[in-house]
Order: C-alpha cells, then structure tokens, then sequence
C-alpha cells in the first residue's frame, strides 16, 4: 500500500485545461472552444505521483463564468463529502481563474473539515508558451498533500503563492501573478523546493458560517454599481424580476447616488435586504446609524460579488437585517 497522501482532484474546467488557436494565443483561446481530454492534464505532470496518490473525480468542466447556482451546489456538496466520509487527505479543485474568487469564498463559507481543500487556476492555455497551469497543478498538490496545510480552511494557488478562500480575489486580466488577497495579503508560498512555507493562519477562513445544503436554496440577490448620475432603474428592474436581496456597490465607504437610495428605500419597503458594499477595491463599509435605522446591512471589507454569495446564503437563515447582519459579521 502505498504511503503517499491521497489527494481528489476535481476538475471543473478554465484556462488550465484550455487550448489556444496556437502558442501565442495568450487571450483569445476561448474562442477557440477546446480543452485537453478528460485525464490529459493530469497525465502531462508525472512529477504528481511523486507526491500524492491522485483520485480523479468527475465534474462538468466549463469556463468559470458558466458556472451555474446547481453547479455550486454539487460541488459544496462533493466536497464535503471528500473531506468527511472518504480516506482522501485532501481535495484539489482545478478552476477557471475568472469566477475562482467567488468558488473558493462559497467554499470556505460552507465546507467543514480540517482537511485542506486547495482551489487552482492558470493564466495561460495548456499549449501557450511558459504555460502555467502544469507547475500551478503541481504546487497545489503539494499544498493539499501538506500537513502544514490541515486546518487552514479553503486555500488557493497561484505563481507559488498561497491566499485564503476567504479573501482572494483576481487583480488583473491576463499576467500570471493574477490574484491578491486585498487587505490580508497572502499567507504563504510554495517554495521551489516544494516545501510548504503557511506564514499566517486566517482563522475565520477555517470556520464555515453556512452549511452546504444551503447553497441550493441560495435566492436571486442582484448587485448594482454606483457611477455618477446612475439612477434608480437597475434597483427598480431588480425588485420587479424577484430579488430578495440586493448589493449596492457604492462609491468610496459605500455611496449610492441619491436617485439610487430613493430605489433602495424603494426595495426596503418592499421586503428586499439591501446590503450596502463599495466599488472600491479595500477597505470596509461600516454600518453607519443612519444606514441601520433604513434597514439596510453592510458588506464589512467584502467585495460586491462575496458580498451577493453571503447575502444569499444569509437570506436562506433569515430575512430580519439586524439578524442577517450577525451573519454578515462574522466573515
């Protein structure tokens, strides 16, 4: 029996396991609609099976944007299972880079195991020049298989570094060192040794706030982005298509226009949770009295698109602001 850790590999789909028009193709490879057959990426690293023992699981792989609520809530639900009722050590989820930010906060917010569950991308098509994915599959494999890695919730990988679930976000287009983790930073690396170097533990991101099931249950909550002279339309036009929760992204610590309030007063009264958010990249927004008083919550230092998944995962509990506020609170 072999005494390397067992690590699940889930593959979803994106740019890791894309193919360009050719190897220059370094932007507009969807177009071209074709990825690596079903095991092939796994098959171009062999370096893998010197650390872990690989189980492939099988899920629909599409490009990230496609994703679907449903297709959430298998995935939370294989997830869970992996970690809780299997003998895998550890779970490695390869994803498309564009909606990885918001997988990996979903993740974080409803799994609930010790066992590190480590989410992957890539910047580059499989068949680029200096393609990415093949060494960022490789290092997120050592990060599952690690025992450094137990108990840090959802991480993800990329360019060697490490950031928690909770916080990651995508900071830029196309180049390789694609994600940040705002105002924490990351917390640790992959070394080119392959060691495992967790600098910081994120407590929170280690600690789910929801429970799977909930996820499938998630409500229509849409989000508006504040400009100057945005008024209250969109707002209105969210109410009337059944949103039961709406994320205004503000400008600076959270300002809508004042023809954007007039709608969110609007949605208030028609038993809509607003949540107030910022279109500003850091930074929280603070629940300001006058803000409590108008029945309205705020994201913290989420950014609009956590904001909506915590929304709607905390409208599942309950529709009170002041209660839904706790939920909000302890992300």
């Amino acid at each position: 029996m072999s005494s390397r850790p067992r690590i699940a590999l889930i593959s979803t789909g994106g740019t890791i396991d894309s193919l360009g028009h050719d190897r220059t193709d370094l932007a507009f490879y969807t177009e071209a609609r074709s990825r690596l057959p079903e095991g092939e990426l796994l098959a171009a690293v062999p370096e893998i099976t010197e650390v872990a023992d690989i189980e492939p699981v099988p899920f629909e792989r599409v490009p990230s944007y496609q994703l679907s609520v449903q297709s959430w809530a298998t995935l939370v639900q294989t997830v869970q299972q992996l970690t809780c009722d299997s003998p895998c050590d550890g779970v490695v989820i390869t994803h498309g880079t564009n909606s990885l930010e918001e997988t990996a906060f979903l993740l974080s917010l409803t799994v609930d195991c010790l066992k590190p569950v480590v989410v992957v991308g890539a910047m580059r098509p499989f068949n680029a020049l200096a393609a990415d994915g093949p060494l960022n599959l490789l290092q997120a494999v050592r990060l599952a298989a690690s025992p450094h890695a137990l108990g840090h919730g959802v991480l993800v990988v990329s360019n060697d570094t490490i950031f928690a679930g909770r916080d990651v976000a995508k900071a830029t287009t196309f180049r390789a060192d694609a994600f940040t983790g705002a105002d924490m930073g990351p917390v640790g690396h992959v070394e080119a040794d392959g060691s495992v170097d967790l600098r910081m533990r994120h407590d929170s991101n280690s600690t789910p706030v929801f429970d799977v099931g909930d996820v499938a249950r998630m409500p229509r909550v849409d989000v508006v982005i504040s400009y100057v002279g945005a008024d209250g339309a969109l707002i209105d036009a969210a109410v009337a298509a059944g949103a039961r929760g709406i994320v205004s992204a503000g400008t600076g610590g959270g300002r809508p226009t004042a023809a954007e309030d007039e709608a969110l007063e609007r949605a208030v009264r028609a038993g809509v949770v607003v949540c107030q958010s910022t279109r500003v990249p850091t930074g929280k927004v603070l629940r300001s009295p006058q803000m409590k008083a108008a029945g309205k919550v705020v994201a913290g230092a989420r950014p609009a698109w956590q904001a909506r998944i915590a929304l709607a995962l905390a409208l599942t509990r309950s529709q009170q602001p002041d209660e839904v506020q706790t939920y909000l609170d302890r992300l």
